[in-house]
């Protein structure tokens, strides 16, 4: 390894705000890909500058005239310069930038980039300028992640400097005979493409080795490290008959009966059993879950339920306790909010093995918590957890059997991506009796007719929900807030309505929650603290005021709190932002209440890093690889990984050995966890 600091520039002060970077050394540097590309080859005539008004434009021109200084009644040093071409001339203004001046000097000929300002017409704002030499053309400029103290200049620079040093000594882990089958470059080819590439397809070519071989790395260490074939399976359990399916007002739908057979097989296979079930908000997932909870208190093991949140914990003690104790089995709950006593308690239970079933938040992690006989951990809302949390709970028992749910629908491909150490099963449908939600974008302007609308929904005897942004008013926005808009209600409706928020003690949030469970108040007010499982089957109404503050798998979660009963439910998003592509998203939202295609239009808009958010937490992040867009490259990298596995399933030939030591390398970070 070659130290940043054998690179020419980069000293201490340098060298630790690379590391920030989670560069050390050249080839770290390397391997610290652009974010995107400015192509700047494409170089417009002056003429045209007009034309091009709110976009990056690309010019080559003269420099006319020696230019000239001034200052603003702020105190600020504005530099403007008169520049040419064969078709007309510009200005060119810059901002506190003494030395443009010296380099900006008549009869030489630049490269100017920037954005055609429409405010300041026939004047480019400061522009990034390089100067060319003859025969020289402006090309594609990578764009790296920076940090506070660093410049795209820099990086590019230094980058040239260790390929230099270090881009011939890359040894390439993937052999000849691998790369030519999947029509890969070589690792040096590839580096060299995506840093300083000649042209789009350079950047292409580049990119797609680099990302087939970290996709590639990624799958080959969830087979290898993940132990799913290796934990057998200490808690067998045998189909418990329908005791628990006898005590339901309704009859399971077919995926629900598909996902409960899958989820018994597993458990009474010879391996413990590890699987995703994924379900769309109101699809049945908490009647999947009990059954697997009933398959494994039958058989005399244990069983523990983490939620998120108290309220959706506390929603879930309350649906299976009765149930369980009607067969037989003793129900526990276990939160933060609870009294030492009461977790004393609650804890000997689990401990002496009286308590069968706990239902808890991340409570159920603490040290004190210890079951007599622990057979199945059951990890709800999966999205708010992360893998070392569902771990950590696993890791109570004696290798006990995984569910985790979630509710993000996700394509199967990406799933096996995100969620590798499990198996999935997929529920696609909804309850019988359930009608769609029907959806509508509105400004405030309509708010009177939205008020007579919400009193029609309370006199037919429905329910109403209206979710704010924010908990209090801020002087720095104005957006809505819960409690104003819960006083302005409460002057209003009186007792019919009532509030809950994150700011609220736990006895608060249980009491406004128990209210309006029993149909005692009539509306409401929330933050997304009712984003998740919260079950009032008589609320028809949920208002999403602000709703452009929301993203559009949070607005499709927040949708799911109405129609869960049989009457027609509605969901109203109230926005008056004008800007197009808020407002498409919006009207997409509105469009459609299929939740794969909702994800899968989130995932697009808003990128992998904020759609996943820590669903990944404890695996290996991407450098280069994206979900959203390279799912070809996932798929075929996914075959290879598998082929690779069925001829040498522990990646000892010697041929594999460059792969098998990048593979162990990325997964033995102090971060990675499994089940």
């Amino acid at each position: 390894m070659i130290p940043v600091t054998a690179l020419p520039g980069i000293g201490k002060a340098r060298a630790a705000l690379l590391e920030k970077l989670g560069v050390r050394s050249a080839e770290e540097l390397l391997a610290l890909y652009p974010r995107r590309y400015e192509d700047r080859s494409l170089v417009i005539p002056i003429a045209d500058f007009m034309l091009h008004l709110g976009e990056p434009v690309s010019i080559v021109a003269a420099v006319l005239e020696p230019p000239r200084q001034s200052r603003t009644r702020g105190g600020r040093e504005i530099t403007t310069v008169r520049i040419g071409d064969r078709t007309g001339e510009l200005t060119a203004t810059f901002f506190n930038n003494p030395y443009i001046r010296e380099k900006l000097r008549p009869g030489r000929v630049f490269h100017f980039y920037g954005r055609a300002n429409p405010k300041m017409l026939m004047n480019l704002v400061a522009p990034q300028v390089e100067e060319l030499r003859p025969g020289a053309a402006p090309g594609i400029y990578p764009v790296y992640p920076l940090t506070a103290g660093l410049n795209q200049r820099q990086l590019r620079r230094w980058m040239k400097a260790a390929y230099e040093q270090a881009g011939e000594s890359l040894e390439d882990p993937l052999p000849a005979g691998l790369r030519e089958k999947y029509h890969l470059a070589g690792l040096q080819e590839a580096v060299a493409a995506v840093h300083f590439p000649a042209d789009r397809q350079a950047v292409l070519w580049g990119r797609r080795r680099l990302i087939f071989e970290e996709f590639l790395y990624f799958q080959l260490g969830l087979q290898l490290f993940s132990g799913r074939e290796k934990a057998a399976n200490q808690f067998p359990v045998q189909p418990p008959g329908s005791g628990f399916c006898a005590l339901q007002p309704f009859t399971p739908t077919p995926s629900q009966r598909r996902a409960v057979g899958e989820i018994l097989a597993d458990m009474g296979g010879g391996y413990a059993m590890n699987r995703l079930l994924q379900g769309d908000v109101g699809s049945g997932k908490t009647y999947v879950a009990g059954e697997a909870v009933y398959g494994a208190l039958a058989a005399g093991y244990q069983a523990a339920i983490m939620a998120p949140t108290e309220i959706l914990a506390r929603q879930h003690a309350e649906y299976f306790r009765p149930l369980f104790e009607k067969l037989g089995f003793a129900t526990g709950l276990l939160t933060g909010s609870m009294t030492d006593r009461e977790k004393r308690e609650v804890c000997a239970g689990l401990a002496e093995g009286r308590l069968r079933l706990v239902v808890g938040t991340h409570a159920l992690l603490q040290s004190r918590v210890q079951f007599e006989n622990l057979g199945l951990v059951i990890a709800d809302e999966q999205h708010r957890f992360g893998v070392r949390q569902r771990a950590a709970l696993a890791a109570k028992g004696k290798t006990p059997h995984v569910l985790v749910m979630s509710a993000t629908p996700i394509p199967r491909t990406m799933a096996l991506m995100v969620w590798g150490d499990l198996d999935l099963s997929v529920l696609d449908g909804v309850p019988a009796g359930r009608k769609q939600t029907i959806t509508r974008l509105i400004g405030s302007e309509k708010r009177g007719l939205l008020r007579e609308f919400m009193e029609r929904q309370i006199a037919g005897g429905g329910q109403v929900y209206i979710v704010c942004p924010l908990v209090e008013e801020s002087e720095e926005t104005d957006l809505e807030s819960a409690e104003r808009l819960f006083g302005a209600l409460k002057e209003r409706y009186g007792a019919q309505a009532d509030r809950i928020h994150g700011k609220m003690k736990q006895q608060q949030k249980d009491a406004a929650m128990a209210g309006f469970v029993a149909g005692q108040t009539k509306i409401l007010v929330s933050t997304t603290v009712i984003e998740v499982g919260v079950n009032v089957p008589a609320a028809t109404l949920m208002i999403i005021v602000n709703a452009e503050r929301f993203g559009l798998s949070q607005l499709h979660q927040l949708r799911g709190r109405v129609g869960r009963g049989t009457r027609q439910s509605y969901c109203v998003l109230v926005s008056d932002l004008q800007k197009d592509k808020t407002r498409e998203r919006l009207e997409y939202f509105c469009s459609t209440t299929d939740g794969f295609a909702i994800s899968e239009k989130d995932l697009q808009l808003r990128g992998p890093g904020d759609f996943f958010g820590n669903l990944q937490h404890g695996l290996p992040k991407m450098k280069i690889a994206d979900m959203a867009e390279d799912m070809e490259l996932l798929t075929l990298s996914n075959r290879c990984a598998k082929r690779m596995l069925q001829y040498d399933p522990a990646l000892s030939a010697d041929y594999n050995q460059g792969i098998r030591e990048k593979v162990f390398a990325l997964f033995h970070g102090e971060e990675t966890a499994f089940n």
